[in-house]
């Protein structure tokens, strides 16, 4: 029986199966032969008849390990620099800087550490935080850390991989007496299911929320698209959280996955001499989709340092640093998320190789 996350009803449909992908996207390993063993498994879509909720079906958050192979930092781009920057900007003209902030799913603190260089007060929450920085706490936000009295609390990029979000925000609300405002920043499902991109489905993402699905959790909220609409915000004061889900019409979504996944293979078999860029969960993703046994595409190019000399999981595709790609005789690369296209062509440019979106 598959049960609707945000209410426990029964009242669902599956609407995707994707097979045999990594259970953790962003982790890379050190060996070709730890990444072939990484662990994969199915990922069933189902969507709530009574909300229009879209979620992962039987997700168990049990067997999810953030261990030393996870590596998810996108800080090393400009554009996603430029993104960090528009976030703070949101904030500011929402009157949530100068407070009392707390960052929860701080991750590697990156954007906490932006906040507190500007001058904000800044603690950040992550059980798997790795860093020395006593402004982190490496535990879960919950009522004993009450006092600490946040004013604004943000969650980036977190709510898409907890098992019971509306339950989450719920605990969260009372935690901090039902004061203050929270900022939630997610993927969604509006630009994956425009773009018929099935490479941003995957294991770790257990909530595809749109804009009026995670507003839906309030009773009254702020909120946009940004990130060239692949991501979306929601801003809302901590008394405004619902006691309970309601009924909501839902939006009937027609998915066309299994057809851009064609279009990919198409796509990469027409090249040779072919890599991706990306070694994030959209490359771990496609790679896994078109080139399990990794005879199609020679390698993946990532300008994150911690990934470079890394393998991919499920398929074993190296990862290299841009300078190395003229001594690979790449003559074309897959790019795996438009957003970055502008800084690849500078980067690539003097290399005479086509670039290819998804």
């Amino acid at each position: 029986m598959i049960l609707d996350p945000l209410t426990g009803s029964p009242n669902t449909r599956i609407i995707y199966e994707q097979k045999d992908i990594p259970l953790i996207q962003n982790c890379v390993y050190p060996t070709k032969k730890l990444a072939k063993e990484a662990q994969t498994i199915d990922v069933t879509l189902a969507q709530s008849l009574d909300n229009g909720f879209v979620f992962s079906a039987n997700f168990d958050d049990t067997i999810i390990d953030y261990d030393q192979h996870y590596q998810n930092e996108q800080s090393n781009s400009v554009f996603f620099q430029h993104h960090l920057k528009n976030v703070v900007q949101i904030l500011k003209e929402n009157e949530l800087l100068n407070k009392k902030i707390v960052e929860i799913g701080c991750g590697k603190a990156y954007f906490m550490n932006m906040l507190i260089e500007s001058g904000e007060d800044v603690t950040g929450f992550d059980p798997t935080y790795e860093g020395d920085s006593n402004k982190v706490i490496k535990d879960f936000f919950s009522e004993k850390y009450a006092n600490i009295g946040a004013e604004t609390i943000i969650l980036r990029h977190t709510l898409e991989h907890i098992s019971k979000p509306f339950h989450f925000i719920q605990t969260i609300a009372k935690a901090n007496k039902y004061k203050g405002h929270i900022y939630i920043e997610v993927p969604t499902f509006e630009w994956i299911v425009k773009h018929k991109a099935s490479e941003d489905v995957f294991y770790e993402h257990c909530n595809y929320f749109t804009l009026e699905t995670l507003q839906h959790l309030f009773t009254d909220s702020v909120g946009g698209h940004f990130f060239n609409d692949q991501y979306i915000y929601v801003i809302a004061d901590l008394s405004k959280v619902k006691k309970e889900v309601e009924p909501h019409p839902i939006k009937n979504y027609n998915i066309g996955f299994n057809e851009k996944i064609t279009q990919y293979q198409n796509l990469i078999s027409k090249k040779q001499n072919i890599a991706i860029w990306g070694a994030g969960a959209k490359g771990s993703t496609f790679l896994n989709l078109v080139d399990k046994d990794a005879t199609k595409i020679a390698c993946v190019i990532d300008i994150n340092p911690k990934k470079q000399g890394q393998f991919i999981g499920g398929t074993g595709h190296l990862i290299i640093k841009p300078q190395d790609i003229a001594e690979r005789n790449i003559k074309a690369i897959v790019v795996m998320n438009i957003n970055y296209l502008s800084e690849i062509k500078a980067i690539t440019e003097p290399l005479n190789i086509e670039l290819l979106t998804l």
